[in-house]
């Protein structure tokens, strides 16, 4: 089910001059992997009932109501991805870093009923922060031999395999970005007798390479405000403004390995896409704690709304033949250009946290996201399919996240793990991701600093085009983030 998923996204994707939007979009800005501060990922995140942390504005807004004096942080997180690839038996692998902001932000104690105030309001907390909610930059390398088919072949297979006749003629209006290019440089032919189009090896015998190479980020500005109730219900709210920027750019290649193979000996395929959009959703939050040694936590995350989607692509082809002429084409597409409108998942958390006195606590929360809820729509398109393809796909799971810290004089000690589910219906091929942390901290009476290393790592198989095998691929990501805080 899912390989058939995967193989429908892939012939979408061959319609470009209609648009570049696939239900794997969608799951790629509905997908969301918090960072923040140092203390928050040195608990992986536990930090729902928590609460004392500016990274819980995007998680539970209720963890402003804990705080009784104001604050700032800042946090420096660069990031270390390697990954690595097997196809048809050959291995690659490759290693990218970045340096990224993690987290910044202010507190500010309102406190307007003085602190020995006698009513059930205690206080009340206003802030703003910034908060990492992906990070894009990465890069997968995949080589290898094939000796079944050939990308052309799958192109191929489109125009003969459709109910309607393609003229050659129509191609570049029909398909600029992919097919268009290679029959304009020569990669496919027409038989006009028959009336079908064919390419130089359809059985494969080519030498297949391809690097992905993706980069930006989803970040949120998250506007909190919260307070205490007698200081043991606390209740917050964030409106959060979300921002998308993700550039791909991916060169796919094959070189003739069998000298059988007449005429053709190698073309080049180059797709560069970037996305950009601006959305916005609410956060509502509470944090009860009913004894001193356990605190209860719940949150609930309307979906985020993004109204200015825009998608910029572009591709190009070059291809060389061997024959008496050492023909060689070169064709590049016009610049596409597409605006809609998407809608991410609602969320929901629930936490719990042990508290043992002054000593240390032990936390975990679970966050529940339906990924088939995720839609696209436009003013002039129509995205039935796409939609159907994501609620049919996709399932409604979860994370969760465990978490520890412990006190030593000062000094903080903190571990935790978590574990995001595999967002597809078919368990074949598993993407689910596993993430495991621990940090150290040191609390000073006017400041603080902390550090956190992060390790994650996530399967997911790939797809070059239709008919090839899968390339399996890991991805394992080293975070190390520094955060310093002044409180006043």
């Amino acid at each position: 089910m899912k390989k058939s998923f995967i193989l429908s996204l892939l012939i979408a994707t061959a319609c470009l001059s209609v648009n570049a939007q696939t239900a794997e979009d969608a799951l790629r800005y509905s997908r969301v992997f918090y960072s923040g501060t140092a203390r928050f990922n040195g608990l992986s995140g536990a930090s729902g009932a928590v609460g004392l942390d500016i990274s819980t504005f995007a998680t539970n807004p209720a963890g402003i109501g804990l705080y009784k004096n104001s604050e700032a942080t800042i946090t420096l997180a660069p990031a270390f991805s390697n990954t690595s690839s097997s196809y048809n038996g050959n291995n690659s692998s490759d290693f990218t870093g970045n340096m990224g902001l993690g987290n910044a932000g202010v507190v500010l104690n309102l406190n307007p009923l003085g602190k020995n105030s006698s009513g059930s309001v205690k206080s009340i907390n206003v802030g703003i922060a910034f908060n990492r909610q992906n990070d894009f930059n990465n890069r997968i390398v995949i080589h290898g031999v094939n000796n079944t088919n050939s990308m052309m072949q799958g192109y191929v297979n489109t125009l003969n395999g459709s109910s309607e006749y393609i003229a050659p003629a129509s191609l570049q209006d029909n398909y600029p970005f992919d097919i268009g290019l290679a029959y304009n440089t020569n990669l496919l032919g027409y038989d006009p007798v028959s009336k079908l189009y064919y390419c130089d090896a359809p059985v494969g015998g080519v030498i297949q390479d391809k690097t992905i190479t993706t980069s930006g980020s989803m970040n949120e500005l998250d506007l909190s405000v919260g307070g205490s109730l007698e200081d043991k219900l606390f209740l917050g709210m964030t409106l959060g403004i979300s921002s998308i920027n993700y550039v791909e750019s991916s060169i796919y290649s094959e070189t003739r390995a069998d000298t059988s193979i007449h005429n053709f000996y190698s073309f080049n395929y180059r797709y560069d896409l970037h996305t950009r959009g601006t959305g916005v959703n609410l956060k509502l939050g509470l944090i009860y704690i009913p004894a001193n040694w356990i605190r209860l936590g719940a949150s609930i995350h309307t979906p985020t709304w993004y109204p200015n989607m825009r998608d910029e692509w572009y591709s190009s082809m070059r291809s060389t033949f061997s024959d008496s002429t050492n023909w060689s084409g070169a064709q590049d597409s016009p610049i596409g250009t597409y605006d809609y409108q998407m809608l991410t998942p609602f969320r929901a958390m629930g936490s719990l946290a042990f508290v043992f006195g002054r000593i240390g606590l032990i936390s975990a929360d679970y966050e529940y996201v339906d990924y088939s809820r995720a839609r696209f729509n436009s003013t002039d398109d129509n995205f039935t399919d796409v939609n159907n393809q994501i609620k049919s796909s996709y399932q409604s799971w979860g994370t969760v996240r465990i978490g520890t810290e412990w006190k030593i004089s000062n000094f903080r000690l903190r571990g935790g793990c978590a574990y995001y589910s595999d967002p597809y219906k078919s368990e074949q091929n598993k993407s689910d991701r596993i993430q495991v942390s621990g940090g150290i901290g040191y609390r000073g009476k006017h400041y603080f600093a902390d550090l956190a290393y992060v390790w994650t790592k996530m399967n997911q198989d790939y797809y070059l085009y239709d008919l090839a095998n899968p390339a399996p691929v890991t991805y394992k990501t080293s975070s190390l983030l520094a955060t310093i805080g002044f409180r006043f």
